[in-house]
């Protein structure tokens, strides 16, 4: 789930980068929303995700957040940030719950590098924060939140791959994540068909399994081995099958609910009108699972044949979609509540000059 439909950063391979983006409101999801969502499907969930697509640090009332997750002790719980607010207060909140896991994206190891990717950013700033999470984490003899470091590969970054490696290793990381460029329509930088790319992906791919080995840290993602759809199998052979519908409930800002973060048709649900209960049992996401059954789509999801409308670029817009949405209203708001929050909003994007 997304608590805002914000960002700091304007990195190129993200939607954030789209120059759409600077003219859509700004909001975050209502507490009142989070409230609901931690009372209905919290006691359900075994992996939580307080953040995907956009900037959770953002969030005005996020320690609030935090204090509202120890009643709901969920299994595992994770923060994806990009690092650069970061500060102390906030860690301190993040040590107290605790959260599980943290995990921060770094895709330079280098400032130039890491600089012209992530724009807006501070090279320095963000390896100082991290290395002020593991001070304090060490001073509070805390083994939590473990430590993951994210990584975007890509042609500007490639190069840097062993030193990535290496100042994983120096940041003290529990924890890495590899990956290539998922498509974002209208991002600056798009995912690669090179030749000579993935000839490197492949040399990297050793390169971090001999790592992996060797240090004992975790690698808990996929770093893809192609262009073309990776089609994985079992331990029998069996073509694995995505299983996301059955275990899976992705949420954006306002409330709206999907069986996937990087889903592309319309919702299947919000959560902020309906209850979890009648989203997971509903007939919209019964649909979808009877789809999958028989379209037995892979997981490798840049290639998904069923979270897309059709083939064209459009169908990988489901980012500006994402954060393009109104925040949501209570059930039943006064017709006066209701007049003056849309009256609001279409206020603000008249004055941004947007339609």
């Amino acid at each position: 789930m997304d608590q805002n439909n914000k960002c700091n950063l304007k990195c190129r391979m993200c939607g954030f980068s789209d120059p759409r983006v600077k003219y859509i409101p700004h909001y975050d999801m209502p507490f009142w929303l989070f409230k609901k969502i931690a009372k209905e499907a919290f006691p359900f969930t075994k992996y939580l995700a307080l953040s995907c697509l956009t900037e959770p640090l953002m969030t005005r009332d996020l320690p609030k957040r935090l204090d509202l997750l120890k009643e709901y002790r969920v299994p595992f719980s994770e923060i994806i940030t990009n690092g650069v607010l970061l500060k102390e207060k906030i860690i301190s909140k993040i040590l107290e719950v605790p959260i599980t896991r943290l995990g921060i994206s770094l895709d330079g190891a280098t400032a130039e590098t890491y600089e012209s990717i992530r724009i807006g950013s501070s090279f320095s700033k963000v390896i100082a924060n991290i290395h002020l999470f593991n001070k304090m984490k060490a001073d509070r003899g805390s083994d939590l939140p473990h430590l993951r470091l994210l990584h975007v590969i890509s042609e500007a970054n490639i190069n840097e791959f062993p030193a990535l490696l290496a100042q994983d290793e120096t940041l003290k990381a529990q924890s890495v994540d590899f990956r290539t460029i998922i498509p974002i329509h209208n991002a600056g930088l798009q995912a690669s068909d090179a030749k000579w790319f993935w000839k490197k992906i492949e040399k990297c791919r050793e390169l971090l399994s001999e790592w992996t080995q060797k240090t004992g840290v975790e690698n808990t993602g996929i770093l893809r081995y192609q262009a073309e759809e990776n089609k994985l199998l079992d331990e029998n052979g069996e073509k694995l099958i995505c299983r996301r519908p059955w275990d899976t409930l992705a949420i954006h800002a306002n409330g709206d609910a999907y069986p996937c973060m990087t889903w592309s048709r319309g919702p299947i649900g919000n959560i902020a009108h309906e209850s979890f209960d009648q989203i997971w049992n509903g007939q919209a996401l019964e649909m979808i699972r009877k789809e999958f059954l028989v379209k037995k789509p892979g997981v490798d999801c840049q290639h998904c044949v069923i979270k897309k409308n059709g083939p064209t670029d459009e169908d990988n817009d489901f980012f500006f979609k994402m954060l393009n949405k109104f925040p949501p209203l209570k059930t039943n708001p006064s017709p006066w509540a209701r007049c003056k929050s849309w009256w609001t909003i279409a206020r603000t994007r008249r004055r941004r000059n947007y339609a």
